[in-house]
């Protein structure tokens, strides 16, 4: 599209975002501590990965975190309550694969799906017990007042072009960095040391703290119910292809080649696009003798995939790992649970 015709968009895009902010959306209370995981750009920041570890540091402490998350490209509009690991088949459709994933990985947490957050919490009150929630994707949610902001900056691609949507990916501006209470630099390990200690400067105009830095590791391979080990044996012998559907594709085969595997192709879709059978299979069958690794976002989309192509299926499991932070994370965190 010519770029003349994108720029007046962005403007467009930047006064809707303000009226959001300042006359339509009024911050609203909970009753519990809120903390937000956003980011400024769209995708690909590594959001998902920090809310699950976030809910793993609120278990760990004896605590009972309730996610409220909107449920990207979901088919289902009603608000929906995700427990105990979302046991009850649960169509990903419904509720998207993020909220599934986070239910499924933390089976101790809460997840409630649904675009109206305030509305869907008052409306599952009874239901719950939380001693937190969390925001996921709130940091441009105005409609409901945080203790706490974290924000998820891509190494690889911090700021895009600069520009905001749709001339580029920004949802605001750097600037509004200065609202975060803890920047996490994703992905760190993708860039040098001297773009990584430049970025850290940059972001350090916006914000008085030391942004986190955390990369990806502790890496294992699994089969698609996201608890069987999956066959390494099978992965040797194969020709390996990375699928997913998920907003850094780049980001996910970095980490299938630190791992100890290397592949011959990759196949990316449109983040959060779903799978069908017929697709699958006709992915499968024209590389033979091949395997492909998935992320655990994509896997839990394989839900009506034949059994036979699903053995063929590798899931790589990654969690995010703190280069730099860890501590100050968690007593920043749990400290600002200490004084609601």
């Amino acid at each position: 599209m010519n770029e003349l015709f994108l720029y007046p968009l962005s403007l467009v895009y930047s006064i809707l975002l303000k009226a959001d902010r300042y006359i339509i959306n009024r911050h609203k209370k909970l009753f519990k501590p809120v903390i937000s995981v956003g980011n400024i750009t769209l995708g690909g920041t590594g959001k998902t990965p920090i809310v699950i570890e976030l809910l793993r540091l609120f278990v760990k402490n004896n605590l009972r975190p309730v996610v409220l998350t909107r449920g990207y490209f979901r088919c289902n509009k009603h608000p929906i309550l995700l427990e105990n690991g979302a046991v009850n088949n649960i169509d990903v459709s419904d509720v998207g694969d993020e909220a599934l994933l986070i239910s499924k990985t933390v089976p101790q947490s809460t997840v409630i799906v649904g675009s109206n957050r305030y509305s869907n919490v008052l409306k599952f009150k009874n239901k719950i017990i939380p001693d937190v929630f969390i925001l996921d994707d709130g940091f441009q949610h105005w409609h409901i007042k945080r203790d706490l902001d974290i924000v998820c900056v891509n190494a690889s691609n911090p700021f895009s072009n600069g520009k905001l949507i749709p001339a580029g990916s920004l949802r605001e501006k750097p600037a509004a960095l200065k609202r975060a209470s803890i920047i996490i630099i994703t992905n760190s390990d993708m860039i040098s040391n001297t773009s990584l200690e430049n970025l850290k400067k940059k972001l350090l105009n916006f914000s008085s703290t030391d942004p986190i830095e955390t990369y990806y590791g502790d890496f294992e391979y699994k089969t698609t119910d996201l608890k069987t080990d999956f066959d390494l044996e099978l992965l040797k012998k194969s020709e390996i292809y990375s699928l997913s559907a998920i907003g850094f594709s780049e980001g996910f085969n970095h980490s299938i080649r630190k791992s100890g595997i290397e592949i011959k192709g990759s196949i990316s879709l449109r983040d959060h696009s779903y799978y069908n059978n017929d697709m699958i299979k006709n992915i499968v069958l024209n590389r033979k003798n091949s395997c492909f690794i998935i992320t655990s976002k994509d896997a839990v989309k394989f839900q009506n995939i034949d059994i036979d192509i699903l053995k063929k299926i590798a899931v790589l499991i990654v969690k995010p790992k703190f280069k730099t932070g860890e501590k100050n994370w968690e007593q920043i965190i749990l400290k600002s649970l200490q004084f609601f």
